[in-house]
């Protein structure tokens, strides 16, 4: 009875945030461009970057000692002993909860990508790419889901999520990159079983503990968000560089430079480089809690700005917000500077 109580309180209020934080439209760069407006601007040339840097090498160098500035102040705010020993408790009682958020959070973004009818984001329509079997690929989408959140057999579960993964892998390339957070989790919970389980397969369980050492239950999260990383790295670079023009011309649609007054292709460019940072801090493990808030703020931003759907965005919400509850683990970057190895840094 508490595990069914814990299940359902995590995924409760993790639906309930999704669903009154931002109203429920269209989703992301591309997802708020017509299809005439992404056709053009798949084949408009990349952006010259570099070009702009030289033009704006001024506004460049400054922007990026602010960025340094403020990154070296949250380190050493959150590395300052006294401050740590205060705050610690607190953000250790928070650990134990990230792992339930996390699979909660996988559950509903399977369920919601069945309900929609589309793999993970609306760009890949489950209609064109299973053709007649849409409906059942749809319903497994939603079962698996249901399984995830509630804790019903969620090894079996995450193991068809992976299964379904690297089919979709084998058929777009490169492109899943954009979605290895759901692989990520997936492998973590298929491979160490579920944060909370109501019904498991006792016979899989029981081979997973004699197969997999406990030492190896240290890694959890190092898989999750070095995918993570990864996944927010690649998308940039595949929406800002490779497909620039993509962002060029959301920054033209929506005068984005009325809010942000620099030149356009410099502002793509600081939004790249921003997201790509922010990966980076993910995989390594540096300032993680800092880089959840920082995400957390300039993906609501950019929900609300934008009328985006938040559906497709769940897996990346409730991702960041388990990472900050979580933290550090003893393989990141912050920890390993730590000389006291029984706290961690803050932010």
């Amino acid at each position: 009875m508490k595990q069914i109580l814990k299940s359902a309180f995590v995924l409760l209020a993790i639906a309930t945030f999704f669903r009154i934080s931002v109203p429920q439209v269209s989703a992301h760069e591309v997802y708020v461009l017509d299809h005439s407006e992404i056709n053009t601007a798949m084949q408009a040339p990349r952006p010259d970057f570099m070009q702009s840097m030289r033009d704006h090498l001024g506004q460049f160098i400054v922007w990026g000692l602010i960025f340094t500035i403020l990154i070296l102040i949250v380190f050493y705010v959150s590395i300052s002993r006294p401050i740590e020993r205060l705050i610690d408790p607190a953000l250790m009682y928070l650990k134990k909860f990230a792992p339930h958020v996390a699979q909660a959070t996988l559950g509903l973004a399977l369920m919601a990508s069945g309900y929609y009818h589309a793999v993970f984001g609306i760009e890949i329509p489950l209609g064109p790419t299973f053709g007649s079997l849409e409906h059942l690929v749809s319903f497994c989408l939603i079962v698996a889901g249901a399984m995830l959140a509630f804790g019903l057999f969620p090894r079996i579960a995450a193991m068809f999520t992976v299964a379904f993964f690297i089919g979709l892998a084998v058929h777009f390339g490169a492109y899943m990159l954009n979605y290895a957070t759901y692989l990520g989790e997936a492998i973590t919970i298929a491979i160490f079983g579920g944060a909370h389980t109501i019904f498991a397969n006792k016979r899989l369980s029981q081979i997973a503990a004699r197969v997999i050492s406990p030492s190896f239950h240290a890694y959890k999260f190092l898989i999750m968000r070095v995918l993570f990383g990864s996944s927010l790295i690649y998308a940039s670079v595949y929406a800002k560089f490779i497909h620039g023009a993509l962002a060029l011309e959301v920054v033209s649609k929506y005068n984005l430079t009325h809010y942000f007054p620099f030149d356009p292709v410099f502002l793509v460019l600081g939004a790249m480089l921003t997201e790509i940072l922010l990966g980076v801090c993910f995989a390594i493990g540096f300032e993680i809690r800092f880089a959840s808030l920082f995400f957390l703020a300039f993906l609501s931003m950019s929900l609300v700005f934008f009328g985006e759907a938040v559906w497709p965005h769940i897996i990346l919400i409730g991702t960041a917000l388990a990472m900050f509850l979580h933290g550090y683990d003893r393989f990141t970057f912050s920890v390993q500077m730590e000389k006291d190895k029984s706290l961690e840094p803050v932010l």
